[in-house]
């Protein structure tokens, strides 16, 4: 009765459409609609699970996960779902367990191992982490799971000509072009090109505005770039505290030297300086908090 009633169900068509498009704050919303007209329904508690896993709201995915299985419905994707839920709630030998399952009902699946690959590198598991992800490359190269994964995996490890080749082949087999623009955007961020990141991930916000990846990059962007982070960058550019305190001996020794009458201005405005450095994240809350009003 309920596979029926779903068949003939507007908001299950809609949901499954926009579910299917990773528009998942628009399918929730059918979704829940479609729950209410098939409230057993298993594929529909799973996309649901899935969507609110996607929008962060992982307490309520796990809650829809769990009652998938006890529904019945036990397939090595559910279980690599449940297993992303715990690994999001840092929860890793829940995770594992899962993942174990979902290998156990199907070893041969190429995403499942990466994401177990992935588990492995974050629980400081390097060696098998490696293996894992050796191994669903050898079943599916071009999957794009495992490409995702591989990216992140070398991120991680700033292998960044491994990056760049796994990048491409990401783009070329992926189709949604939601998640090429965050990809290309997070690699152009992480190799400091913030102007090709901007422009990829506004690009993704357009597609997706309720996107909290894509806006906390943009966030991201926006704060590194800040003008008012433009001492803390000169830090960073002269080796950090220590080189900044080296340049400050080298400088007050010239200025010591050469103008003993600004030695006492010197030191002032560079006591300023390091002051404001320590303080510049706060000066940055204000200054958005001023700009949102």
């Amino acid at each position: 009765m309920e596979t029926e009633a779903l068949q003939n169900s507007r908001h299950y068509q809609l949901g499954k459409h926009y579910y299917d498009m990773n528009r998942y704050e628009q399918a929730k919303e059918h979704l829940r609609e479609a729950l209410a007209e098939a409230p057993t329904n298993p594929t529909v508690l799973y996309m649901l699970s899935y969507c609110e896993f996607e929008l962060g709201n992982v307490e309520e995915a796990y809650e829809l996960c769990v009652d998938v299985l006890q529904k019945g419905l036990v397939t090595e994707y559910v279980y690599q779902l449940l297993a992303l839920i715990l690994k999001s709630q840092k929860k890793w030998y829940e995770a594992e367990q899962a993942l174990l399952q979902a290998l156990a009902l199907n070893p041969q699946e190429p995403g499942i191992i990466a994401t177990y690959a992935y588990l492995m590198l974050q629980t400081g598991h390097v060696k098998k982490a490696r293996l894992l992800m050796e191994e669903a490359k050898r079943l599916d190269p071009q999957d794009s799971t495992v490409l995702h994964y591989q990216f992140y995996i070398d991120l991680i490890v700033s292998n960044k000509k491994q990056q760049q080749k796994t990048l491409q082949s990401y783009v070329e087999v992926e189709d949604d072009e939601l998640y090429k623009l965050i990809k290309i955007g997070e690699e152009a961020y992480f190799r400091d090109d913030y102007k090709t990141a901007k422009e990829n991930l506004v690009q993704a916000f357009l597609l997706d505005p309720t996107n909290e990846r894509v806006k906390e990059m943009l966030d991201a962007i926006d704060k590194e770039t800040h003008i008012v982070f433009w001492p803390n960058r000169l830090v960073d550019k002269l080796g950090g505290p220590i080189g900044m305190w080296a340049v400050f001996a080298g400088i007050l020794f010239l200025v010591s030297y050469f103008a003993p009458f600004a030695l006492e201005y010197f030191a002032v405005g560079w006591i300023v300086f390091g002051v404001y450095t320590w303080i510049s994240p706060l000066v940055y809350k204000l200054v958005c908090k001023v700009r949102s009003q």
